[in-house]
């Protein structure tokens, strides 16, 4: 199994002050924060299959262990993007108070690929064996996506009950601050993909194992195409 992870992030900036209108009372807090325009696009990719490359080609796109061999490959990537509208609402006193106008991530599946070893007959036992484990590989990879949907509005909540908490502050601060906030929460958001990702990695490693892989090179009998066909092509 193979898996890279791609974070990119668009962070847009909008500022339009406004000039001080008459001496007014200063007010300590803001008024209370407009819900934000939230868009979420999450973009899937079926897996595909591809039973073209041969066992060394799969051994040469792996880091390859002398105790087994690479019979079948899963390979995942996936890119992020956070977008975030933030605009400063004049007071009236030359204080601005921020709020979060749109919060639009973006998600996207741009690899989900199944690699079984050419040598391999469809139908075969070995290759049901072969099939059977990466279609838990795949599995994994499906649960991490329906976890980040799970995560996310937890994570949106979170950026918008921040502005709730934030004082008014001057024009000469309030387009550094938007900029500083933009970072923030771009950088929180990669730390949550990379969250998930972190438990999406620890399943793979539970059936990634010496074990299992003894289990499943006998599971076909003990002259089956994992000690013979396999092997030999290895040896080529």
């Amino acid at each position: 199994m193979f898996y890279r992870l791609l974070c990119g992030f668009a962070l847009l900036i909008m500022v339009m002050m406004q000039g001080v209108v008459g001496k007014v009372a200063h007010a300590a807090t803001c008024p209370a924060v407009t819900a934000p325009k939230i868009a979420f696009d999450f973009e899937p990719k079926s897996p595909q299959l591809d039973r073209h490359r041969s066992v060394r080609w799969l051994n040469n796109q792996h880091a390859h262990n002398a105790n087994w061999f690479v019979t079948g490959l899963t390979s995942y990537a996936m890119q992020a993007r956070f977008e975030m509208r933030i605009e400063p609402v004049a007071l009236g006193d030359g204080r601005y108070c921020l709020q979060p106008a749109l919060i639009h991530p973006t998600v996207s599946v741009t690899e989900h690929l199944v690699y079984i070893a050419s040598e391999l007959e469809k139908g075969s036992c070995e290759y049901d064996v072969v099939y059977a484990h990466e279609g838990q590989h795949v599995a994994i990879n499906q649960h991490m996506e329906l976890d980040i949907r799970k995560a996310l509005p937890d994570f949106l909540d979170q950026v918008t009950d921040d502005f709730a908490r934030m004082p008014p502050m001057s024009a000469r601060v309030a387009p550094s601050r938007i900029r500083s906030l933009l970072s923030k929460y771009g950088l929180e958001f990669k730390a949550l993909l990379a969250k998930i990702d972190a438990r999406r990695q620890r399943d793979h490693a539970k059936i990634d194992t010496a074990k299992e892989y003894a289990r499943l090179s006998h599971a076909c009998g003990p002259n089956s195409a994992f000690q013979t066909t396999l092997p030999a092509a290895m040896r080529r």
